[in-house]
Protein backbone atom coordinates (compact mmCIF):
# COMPACT_ATOMS: atom_id res chain seq x y z
CA UNK A 1 0.00 0.00 0.00
CA UNK A 2 1.10 3.56 -0.62
CA UNK A 3 0.56 6.79 2.15
CA UNK A 4 1.72 10.38 1.66
CA UNK A 5 4.55 10.92 2.39
CA UNK A 6 4.00 13.43 4.76
CA UNK A 7 2.07 11.52 7.00
CA UNK A 8 5.01 9.74 7.97
CA UNK A 9 6.56 10.27 11.61
CA UNK A 10 10.16 9.97 11.92
CA UNK A 11 11.77 10.15 15.51
CA UNK A 12 15.49 10.23 16.28
CA UNK A 13 15.22 8.26 19.00
CA UNK A 14 14.40 5.16 17.14
CA UNK A 15 17.66 5.28 15.02
CA UNK A 16 20.39 4.64 16.67
CA UNK A 17 23.27 7.22 15.71
CA UNK A 18 21.94 7.19 12.22
CA UNK A 19 24.91 8.46 9.22
CA UNK A 20 23.28 10.38 6.65
CA UNK A 21 24.58 9.03 3.46
CA UNK A 22 23.89 10.94 0.68
CA UNK A 23 25.12 8.88 -2.06
CA UNK A 24 22.91 6.14 -0.87
CA UNK A 25 19.38 9.02 -1.07
CA UNK A 26 20.75 9.50 -4.96
CA UNK A 27 21.16 6.13 -5.48
CA UNK A 28 17.90 5.00 -4.34
CA UNK A 29 16.02 8.44 -6.11
CA UNK A 30 17.03 6.56 -9.23
CA UNK A 31 15.89 3.66 -8.66
CA UNK A 32 12.43 4.01 -6.97
CA UNK A 33 10.62 1.58 -8.61
CA UNK A 34 13.12 -0.99 -7.32
CA UNK A 35 13.06 -0.43 -3.79
CA UNK A 36 11.25 -2.08 -1.08
CA UNK A 37 8.59 -0.57 1.01
CA UNK A 38 9.55 1.17 3.96
CA UNK A 39 8.30 0.12 7.21
CA UNK A 40 5.67 1.92 9.69
CA UNK A 41 3.85 0.50 12.50
CA UNK A 42 -0.14 1.51 12.59
CA UNK A 43 0.37 4.99 13.98
CA UNK A 44 3.14 5.96 10.85
CA UNK A 45 5.88 5.84 12.77
CA UNK A 46 9.04 5.22 10.29
CA UNK A 47 10.40 1.65 11.95
CA UNK A 48 12.70 1.13 8.75
CA UNK A 49 13.25 2.78 5.73
CA UNK A 50 14.84 6.14 6.44
CA UNK A 51 16.85 6.38 3.82
CA UNK A 52 14.83 5.23 1.33
CA UNK A 53 12.33 7.60 2.81
CA UNK A 54 14.48 10.71 2.16
CA UNK A 55 15.26 9.10 -1.70
CA UNK A 56 11.31 9.67 -2.57
CA UNK A 57 11.87 13.13 -0.97
CA UNK A 58 14.39 13.72 -3.19
CA UNK A 59 12.50 12.45 -6.29
CA UNK A 60 9.92 14.90 -5.58
CA UNK A 61 7.46 12.25 -5.06
CA UNK A 62 4.16 12.47 -2.89
CA UNK A 63 3.62 8.58 -2.16
CA UNK A 64 5.98 5.82 -0.77
CA UNK A 65 4.82 1.83 -0.60
CA UNK A 66 4.65 1.18 2.77
CA UNK A 67 4.45 -2.28 5.11
CA UNK A 68 2.40 -1.47 8.24
CA UNK A 69 3.82 -3.50 11.15
CA UNK A 70 1.54 -3.30 14.05
CA UNK A 71 3.41 -2.53 17.31
CA UNK A 72 1.60 -2.65 20.88
CA UNK A 73 4.10 -1.25 23.20
CA UNK A 74 6.51 1.79 22.71
CA UNK A 75 9.29 -0.83 24.08
CA UNK A 76 8.28 -3.45 21.23
CA UNK A 77 8.25 -0.41 18.66
CA UNK A 78 11.88 0.35 20.10
CA UNK A 79 12.84 -3.29 20.02
CA UNK A 80 12.12 -3.17 15.93
CA UNK A 81 13.85 0.31 15.29
CA UNK A 82 17.01 -0.63 16.74
CA UNK A 83 16.90 -4.60 15.42
CA UNK A 84 16.85 -2.96 11.52
CA UNK A 85 18.70 0.11 12.30
CA UNK A 86 21.16 -0.26 14.45
CA UNK A 87 23.63 -1.57 11.60
CA UNK A 88 22.85 1.63 8.81
CA UNK A 89 24.61 3.97 11.05
CA UNK A 90 27.72 5.05 13.35
CA UNK A 91 28.65 2.33 15.92
CA UNK A 92 27.19 2.64 18.67
CA UNK A 93 29.39 3.34 22.43
CA UNK A 94 29.23 0.42 24.69
CA UNK A 95 27.58 3.36 27.27
CA UNK A 96 24.62 3.58 24.26
CA UNK A 97 24.21 -0.05 23.81
CA UNK A 98 24.59 -0.58 27.91
CA UNK A 99 21.32 1.78 27.95
CA UNK A 100 19.62 -0.25 25.50
CA UNK A 101 20.10 -3.22 26.76
CA UNK A 102 18.92 -2.28 30.21
CA UNK A 103 15.77 -0.84 29.04
CA UNK A 104 14.99 -4.16 26.78
CA UNK A 105 15.66 -6.71 28.58
CA UNK A 106 12.43 -7.20 29.58
CA UNK A 107 11.47 -7.12 26.01
CA UNK A 108 14.41 -9.15 24.43
CA UNK A 109 16.09 -12.07 25.74
CA UNK A 110 19.96 -12.29 26.41
CA UNK A 111 20.37 -13.72 23.17
CA UNK A 112 18.52 -11.34 21.08
CA UNK A 113 20.26 -8.65 22.64
CA UNK A 114 23.76 -10.05 22.11
CA UNK A 115 23.10 -10.50 18.06
CA UNK A 116 21.30 -7.10 18.01
CA UNK A 117 24.17 -5.32 19.53
CA UNK A 118 26.82 -7.05 18.65
CA UNK A 119 27.78 -7.88 21.87
CA UNK A 120 28.90 -11.28 23.81
CA UNK A 121 26.38 -12.76 25.79
CA UNK A 122 28.48 -12.37 28.74
CA UNK A 123 28.53 -8.46 28.68
CA UNK A 124 24.61 -8.40 28.02
CA UNK A 125 24.45 -10.83 31.28
CA UNK A 126 26.63 -7.98 33.20
CA UNK A 127 25.06 -4.82 31.83
CA UNK A 128 21.27 -6.27 33.18
CA UNK A 129 21.94 -7.70 35.67
CA UNK A 130 20.23 -5.81 38.32
CA UNK A 131 17.17 -4.97 35.61
CA UNK A 132 16.74 -9.25 35.20
CA UNK A 133 16.93 -9.40 39.07
CA UNK A 134 14.32 -6.69 39.55
CA UNK A 135 12.52 -8.28 36.64
CA UNK A 136 12.14 -11.71 38.57
CA UNK A 137 11.53 -9.87 41.65
CA UNK A 138 8.52 -8.78 40.47
CA UNK A 139 7.11 -11.24 38.17
CA UNK A 140 7.41 -13.48 42.10
CA UNK A 141 5.76 -10.69 43.23
CA UNK A 142 2.86 -10.82 41.04
CA UNK A 143 2.51 -14.80 41.33
CA UNK A 144 2.09 -14.50 44.82
CA UNK A 145 -0.42 -11.69 44.68
CA UNK A 146 -2.11 -13.64 42.49
CA UNK A 147 -1.67 -16.79 44.32
CA UNK A 148 -3.26 -14.94 47.46
CA UNK A 149 -6.48 -14.77 45.62
CA UNK A 150 -7.78 -18.15 46.23
CA UNK A 151 -10.23 -18.35 43.08
CA UNK A 152 -6.60 -18.60 41.04
CA UNK A 153 -5.18 -21.97 40.68
CA UNK A 154 -1.73 -22.40 39.15
CA UNK A 155 -2.84 -22.90 35.81
CA UNK A 156 -4.85 -19.81 35.33
CA UNK A 157 -1.57 -17.64 37.31
CA UNK A 158 0.72 -19.11 35.05
CA UNK A 159 -1.61 -17.93 31.72
CA UNK A 160 -1.39 -14.62 33.40
CA UNK A 161 1.74 -13.90 33.44
CA UNK A 162 3.05 -15.89 30.74
CA UNK A 163 5.00 -18.59 32.78
CA UNK A 164 5.01 -22.18 33.29
CA UNK A 165 3.04 -24.10 35.35
CA UNK A 166 6.23 -25.65 37.32
CA UNK A 167 7.69 -22.01 37.56
CA UNK A 168 4.70 -20.61 39.47
CA UNK A 169 4.39 -23.88 41.83
CA UNK A 170 8.06 -23.46 42.71
CA UNK A 171 8.53 -19.89 43.02
CA UNK A 172 5.28 -20.47 45.47
CA UNK A 173 6.68 -23.59 47.28
CA UNK A 174 9.88 -21.73 47.62
CA UNK A 175 8.68 -18.61 49.29
CA UNK A 176 6.08 -20.82 51.55
CA UNK A 177 9.27 -22.46 53.29
CA UNK A 178 10.97 -18.72 53.85
CA UNK A 179 8.18 -17.77 55.58
CA UNK A 180 6.82 -20.32 57.22
CA UNK A 181 8.80 -19.03 60.38
CA UNK A 182 9.11 -15.29 60.14
CA UNK A 183 5.41 -14.63 58.44
CA UNK A 184 4.57 -11.87 61.59
CA UNK A 185 7.53 -10.99 62.69
CA UNK A 186 9.20 -9.37 65.62
CA UNK A 187 7.05 -6.93 65.52
CA UNK A 188 3.57 -8.53 65.79
CA UNK A 189 2.32 -9.60 69.59
CA UNK A 190 -0.90 -11.60 69.84
CA UNK A 191 -3.13 -11.13 72.47
CA UNK A 192 -2.42 -13.80 75.63
CA UNK A 193 -5.72 -13.97 77.06
CA UNK A 194 -9.18 -14.27 75.44
CA UNK A 195 -10.40 -10.54 76.19
CA UNK A 196 -9.57 -8.39 73.41
CA UNK A 197 -9.83 -5.20 74.42
CA UNK A 198 -9.57 -2.55 72.04
CA UNK A 199 -9.33 1.95 73.07
CA UNK A 200 -9.72 3.22 69.77
CA UNK A 201 -10.37 1.77 66.49
CA UNK A 202 -7.38 1.02 64.30
CA UNK A 203 -8.36 2.59 60.86
CA UNK A 204 -9.71 6.15 59.94
CA UNK A 205 -12.27 4.11 57.92
CA UNK A 206 -14.04 2.78 60.67
CA UNK A 207 -17.87 1.93 60.18
CA UNK A 208 -20.36 0.57 62.57
CA UNK A 209 -20.01 -2.77 62.76
CA UNK A 210 -16.35 -2.66 61.92
CA UNK A 211 -13.57 -5.55 62.66
CA UNK A 212 -10.20 -4.23 63.98
CA UNK A 213 -7.29 -5.05 61.81
CA UNK A 214 -5.52 -5.94 64.95
CA UNK A 215 -8.49 -8.59 65.84
CA UNK A 216 -8.34 -10.22 62.20
CA UNK A 217 -4.42 -10.61 63.31
CA UNK A 218 -5.01 -12.30 66.14
CA UNK A 219 -7.75 -14.75 64.67
CA UNK A 220 -5.82 -16.30 61.85
CA UNK A 221 -2.10 -16.12 64.05
CA UNK A 222 -4.28 -18.72 66.08
CA UNK A 223 -6.34 -20.59 63.83
CA UNK A 224 -4.44 -20.79 60.20
CA UNK A 225 -1.54 -21.04 58.75
CA UNK A 226 0.70 -19.43 56.08
CA UNK A 227 -1.43 -19.77 52.31
CA UNK A 228 -4.03 -21.18 54.35
CA UNK A 229 -7.93 -19.72 52.54
CA UNK A 230 -9.78 -17.82 54.71
CA UNK A 231 -13.41 -17.13 53.54
CA UNK A 232 -15.48 -14.09 54.46
CA UNK A 233 -18.77 -13.33 53.36
CA UNK A 234 -19.28 -10.47 54.80
CA UNK A 235 -15.82 -8.69 53.71
CA UNK A 236 -17.00 -4.76 54.21
CA UNK A 237 -14.47 -2.21 53.95
CA UNK A 238 -11.71 -4.92 53.69
CA UNK A 239 -9.48 -5.75 56.32
CA UNK A 240 -10.13 -9.46 55.94
CA UNK A 241 -8.39 -8.61 52.34
CA UNK A 242 -5.25 -6.43 54.00
CA UNK A 243 -4.57 -8.64 56.91
CA UNK A 244 -4.64 -11.77 54.59
CA UNK A 245 -2.35 -9.90 52.04
CA UNK A 246 0.04 -8.89 54.93
CA UNK A 247 0.27 -12.25 56.73
CA UNK A 248 0.02 -14.25 53.25
CA UNK A 249 -3.13 -16.07 53.61
CA UNK A 250 -5.33 -16.62 50.87
CA UNK A 251 -8.62 -15.18 50.61
CA UNK A 252 -11.97 -15.36 48.98
CA UNK A 253 -14.25 -11.98 50.07
CA UNK A 254 -17.27 -11.36 48.93
CA UNK A 255 -20.40 -8.70 49.86
CA UNK A 256 -23.98 -7.52 48.71
CA UNK A 257 -22.45 -4.17 48.25
CA UNK A 258 -18.59 -3.62 47.20
CA UNK A 259 -17.22 -0.20 48.30
CA UNK A 260 -15.41 1.54 45.34
CA UNK A 261 -11.63 0.50 44.83
CA UNK A 262 -12.36 -2.95 46.42
CA UNK A 263 -13.66 -4.60 43.50
CA UNK A 264 -10.52 -6.66 42.35
CA UNK A 265 -10.72 -8.03 46.01
CA UNK A 266 -14.29 -8.45 47.14
CA UNK A 267 -16.81 -10.49 45.17
CA UNK A 268 -20.18 -8.56 45.23
CA UNK A 269 -22.72 -11.44 46.03
CA UNK A 270 -25.29 -12.79 48.84
CA UNK A 271 -25.10 -15.25 50.88
CA UNK A 272 -28.81 -15.90 49.94
CA UNK A 273 -27.69 -17.06 46.08
CA UNK A 274 -25.05 -19.65 47.74
CA UNK A 275 -22.30 -20.13 46.69
CA UNK A 276 -20.12 -17.88 43.64
CA UNK A 277 -19.60 -20.43 40.81
CA UNK A 278 -15.33 -19.68 41.10
CA UNK A 279 -15.60 -20.80 44.96
CA UNK A 280 -16.92 -24.22 43.46
CA UNK A 281 -13.95 -25.94 44.29
CA UNK A 282 -12.18 -23.74 46.87
CA UNK A 283 -12.46 -25.67 50.50
CA UNK A 284 -12.07 -22.69 53.08
CA UNK A 285 -9.12 -23.36 56.00
CA UNK A 286 -10.86 -20.83 57.65
CA UNK A 287 -14.38 -19.17 57.46
CA UNK A 288 -14.90 -15.96 58.80
CA UNK A 289 -18.86 -14.02 59.43
CA UNK A 290 -19.35 -10.78 60.96
CA UNK A 291 -23.17 -10.91 59.57
CA UNK A 292 -24.96 -7.49 59.77
CA UNK A 293 -25.84 -7.29 63.21
CA UNK A 294 -30.03 -8.60 63.94
CA UNK A 295 -31.90 -5.28 64.97
CA UNK A 296 -28.60 -3.75 66.17
CA UNK A 297 -27.78 -2.97 62.39
CA UNK A 298 -31.18 -2.35 61.21
CA UNK A 299 -31.45 -0.13 58.78
CA UNK A 300 -27.67 0.88 58.90
CA UNK A 301 -26.81 -0.80 55.57
CA UNK A 302 -29.90 -0.96 53.44
CA UNK A 303 -34.13 -0.95 53.69
CA UNK A 304 -34.18 -4.14 52.13
CA UNK A 305 -36.11 -6.62 53.46
CA UNK A 306 -32.98 -9.22 52.29
CA UNK A 307 -30.90 -7.54 54.50
CA UNK A 308 -30.36 -10.22 57.69
CA UNK A 309 -30.68 -6.72 59.72
CA UNK A 310 -34.04 -5.75 58.54
CA UNK A 311 -35.17 -9.27 59.13
CA UNK A 312 -37.16 -11.20 61.42
CA UNK A 313 -35.17 -13.22 64.19
CA UNK A 314 -36.83 -16.43 62.85
CA UNK A 315 -35.55 -15.92 59.35
CA UNK A 316 -31.83 -14.34 60.54
CA UNK A 317 -31.69 -17.41 61.88
CA UNK A 318 -32.86 -19.14 59.02
CA UNK A 319 -31.00 -17.60 56.54
CA UNK A 320 -27.22 -18.14 58.15
CA UNK A 321 -28.11 -22.24 59.34
CA UNK A 322 -28.70 -22.36 55.06
CA UNK A 323 -26.02 -20.65 54.50
CA UNK A 324 -23.81 -22.68 57.49
CA UNK A 325 -25.35 -25.74 55.92
CA UNK A 326 -23.83 -25.01 52.28
CA UNK A 327 -20.14 -23.66 54.28
CA UNK A 328 -20.27 -27.18 56.52
CA UNK A 329 -20.55 -29.07 53.52
CA UNK A 330 -17.00 -28.11 52.27
CA UNK A 331 -15.93 -29.08 55.39
CA UNK A 332 -13.75 -26.07 56.21
CA UNK A 333 -11.79 -26.65 59.66
CA UNK A 334 -12.39 -23.62 61.56
CA UNK A 335 -15.72 -21.93 61.39
CA UNK A 336 -15.56 -18.01 63.30
CA UNK A 337 -18.64 -16.26 63.84
CA UNK A 338 -18.18 -13.07 65.63
CA UNK A 339 -21.93 -10.92 66.78
CA UNK A 340 -23.21 -9.01 70.06
CA UNK A 341 -26.28 -10.47 71.69
CA UNK A 342 -28.98 -8.43 71.16
CA UNK A 343 -30.43 -6.55 73.74
CA UNK A 344 -31.33 -2.86 73.54
CA UNK A 345 -32.68 -2.64 70.12
CA UNK A 346 -35.00 -6.19 70.59
CA UNK A 347 -38.58 -5.81 71.69
CA UNK A 348 -38.87 -5.90 75.83
CA UNK A 349 -34.60 -5.21 75.41
CA UNK A 350 -34.81 -9.06 75.93
CA UNK A 351 -31.18 -10.73 75.69
CA UNK A 352 -30.94 -12.87 72.64
CA UNK A 353 -27.35 -14.61 72.84
CA UNK A 354 -27.06 -15.53 69.04
CA UNK A 355 -24.40 -17.84 69.78
CA UNK A 356 -26.09 -20.11 71.44
CA UNK A 357 -28.07 -20.46 68.65
CA UNK A 358 -25.44 -20.89 65.86
CA UNK A 359 -23.53 -23.52 68.60
CA UNK A 360 -26.79 -25.63 68.13
CA UNK A 361 -26.67 -25.52 64.18
CA UNK A 362 -23.25 -26.17 64.23
CA UNK A 363 -22.83 -28.78 66.24
CA UNK A 364 -25.37 -30.78 64.03
CA UNK A 365 -22.21 -30.58 61.56
CA UNK A 366 -20.20 -32.29 64.41
CA UNK A 367 -18.34 -28.28 64.73
CA UNK A 368 -17.41 -27.95 68.45
CA UNK A 369 -16.19 -24.83 70.17
CA UNK A 370 -12.35 -24.23 69.85
CA UNK A 371 -12.43 -20.99 71.63
CA UNK A 372 -14.40 -18.21 72.98
CA UNK A 373 -13.03 -14.47 72.73
CA UNK A 374 -14.62 -11.56 74.48
CA UNK A 375 -14.54 -8.27 72.62
CA UNK A 376 -15.38 -5.69 74.83
CA UNK A 377 -17.12 -2.35 73.25
CA UNK A 378 -16.85 1.39 74.60
CA UNK A 379 -19.75 2.26 77.25
CA UNK A 380 -20.13 5.25 74.61
CA UNK A 381 -22.07 3.19 72.07
CA UNK A 382 -25.10 3.96 74.18
CA UNK A 383 -26.31 7.56 74.51
CA UNK A 384 -27.67 9.19 77.74
CA UNK A 385 -31.31 8.23 77.20
CA UNK A 386 -30.46 4.44 76.39
CA UNK A 387 -28.75 4.12 79.70
CA UNK A 388 -31.62 6.14 81.48
CA UNK A 389 -34.12 3.60 79.76
CA UNK A 390 -32.04 0.60 80.57
CA UNK A 391 -31.55 1.93 84.27
CA UNK A 392 -35.64 2.17 84.83
CA UNK A 393 -36.20 -1.26 83.30
CA UNK A 394 -33.40 -2.30 86.21
CA UNK A 395 -31.30 -4.03 83.04
CA UNK A 396 -27.58 -4.34 82.79
CA UNK A 397 -26.18 -3.53 79.56
CA UNK A 398 -24.35 -5.76 77.30
CA UNK A 399 -21.73 -3.81 75.68
CA UNK A 400 -19.54 -6.96 74.25
CA UNK A 401 -18.78 -9.04 71.16
CA UNK A 402 -18.24 -12.75 70.93
CA UNK A 403 -15.82 -14.27 68.66
CA UNK A 404 -16.41 -17.79 69.00
CA UNK A 405 -14.37 -20.32 66.93
CA UNK A 406 -15.72 -23.80 65.99
CA UNK A 407 -13.69 -27.00 64.97
CA UNK A 408 -14.31 -29.87 62.46
CA UNK A 409 -14.26 -33.13 64.70
CA UNK A 410 -14.34 -35.03 61.48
Amino acid sequence: MKIKLDEIEFRKDLYPRIEFKQELVEKYSNAIEYLPPIKINQSNILIDGWHRWKAHKMAELDEINVEVIETKSEKELKKLAYKWNSNHGLQLSNKEKSNFAIEMIGEMTVKELSESLSVDVRTIQDWTKAKRDTIIEERDRKIIELYLKAENTLDTIAEKIKESRSTVSNIIQTFSKKREISIFGKSFEPYIYNIWNLQKADKETSHFGYFPEIFMANLIYYHTKPFGIVYDPFAGSGSTVDICKKYFRRYYCSDVEVIPGREDDIKQWKIQDGMPDDFKYIRPNLVFLDPPYWKQAEGKYSDSKDDLANMSLEDFYSTLENFLKKITAKKPDKIAIVISPTQYKNENHKFEDHIFKFNEILNKSKYKIEMRYQLPYSTQQYNGNQVEIMKKEKKCISIIRDLVVWDNEL
